[in-house]
């Protein structure tokens, strides 16, 4: 039988246990895995996977704390039902996940963050009408004023599919035409950016490893970023606000809907539009497709001239992969 001060001593012993071995609370479990990583998809891959390293079943869990010292294994899955996902309130069950955000996360975010995907979904123009949203352009405004133009020193790099059309050549890795501009990430229909990755394998993967041919980039124009990769270095002062932006599905999350319709790209088009008023040239922003410290640039400044701003170094040539 047990007894309430069996309850109380196995939670205070797990608390102290889960604290000595990860340092991190409970993220989630496995009743609300899915739910936590679509409102903060780029948890999933950022730190260097840390969310997906800290994963641990609750056997092993108990097998290497100090829990079996006071417990035997049949107290522990009678006891570990009393507790529960500080996430979800459901009681534990197999698996869980400690993690810490490397920042701190603003109140109500994740209300305003399931609020804004709903408005997305039916009424995309009333965005602004949300608080969050509100708060957001205030922010982007202010930030405007701290940004300098920066010149980037690395390469950057830009693909296109094989295709008739397509040759070794500047005009070709240009921004498409207005007519052939299909809605993206952080641009609209009919409104062409520049779309680079910062490596090789970040490039061909937003390609969906396609055969493509790789131009190798060099930006001569210096440019006035919104570092969303590492905005503690670049925007101290907007470091919660910003993390909290760029970890969400608000502009992390992956592209999932066939067709036209693309409610996922509706906050961080707004974004892009934020940008814009404030004069912010590029947005540099964490790859969705890949798990490293990669990431992509999209240079959306009208007056930015690709065959004048920037210069092809080299050439190369990437063929298709089969993902197992």
């Amino acid at each position: 039988m047990i007894s309430k001060d069996d309850i109380n001593m196995f939670e205070e012993i797990f608390w102290h246990e889960l604290e000595s071995w990860f340092s991190s609370e409970i993220a989630c479990c496995d009743e609300c895995y899915d739910d936590f990583l679509s409102i903060w998809p780029h948890a999933y891959s950022a730190d260097n996977a840390t969310f997906q390293k800290s994963s641990i079943d609750l056997d092993s869990f108990y097998s290497g704390s100090y829990l079996r010292d006071t417990f035997t294994k049949e107290q522990f899955d009678e006891l570990i039902r009393h507790i529960l996902c500080p996430r979800c309130g459901a009681s534990l069950q197999a698996n869980i996940w400690p993690y810490n955000f490397p920042f701190t996360v603003p109140d109500d975010i994740e209300r305003s963050i399931q609020e804004l995907g709903k408005i997305a979904k039916s009424t995309p123009f009333l965005l602004l009408n949300h608080p969050f949203a509100k708060e957001t352009f205030e922010m982007l405004t202010n930030i405007s004023k701290t940004i300098q133009p920066t010149q980037l020193k690395e390469y950057l790099y830009r693909a296109r599919l094989v295709g008739a059309d397509v040759k070794e050549s500047p005009t070709c890795f240009q921004p498409p035409p207005k007519d052939r501009t299909t809605e993206g990430r952080y641009n609209h229909a009919g409104n062409p950016v520049l779309y680079l990755a910062s490596d090789l394998e970040t490039c061909h993967s937003e390609m969906r490893m396609k055969t493509c041919i790789i131009a190798e980039i060099q930006i001569i124009k210096p440019l006035t970023i919104l570092d969303l990769v590492d905005s503690e270095k670049s925007h101290e002062d907007f470091y919660n606000a910003l993390s909290s932006l760029c970890y969400s599905a608000l502009t992390s999350a992956k592209q999932s809907s066939e067709g036209w319709h693309k409610p996922e790209y509706v906050f961080s088009r707004f974004v892009a539009d934020c940008c814009r008023q404030a004069k912010i040239q590029a947005i540099q922003y964490p790859s969705t497709r890949m798990t490293k410290q990669s990431f992509n640039l999209v240079i959306i400044d009208e007056n930015f001239s690709f065959l004048k701003d920037a210069c092809i170094k080299s050439y190369i040539n990437k063929s298709e992969v089969t993902r197992k």
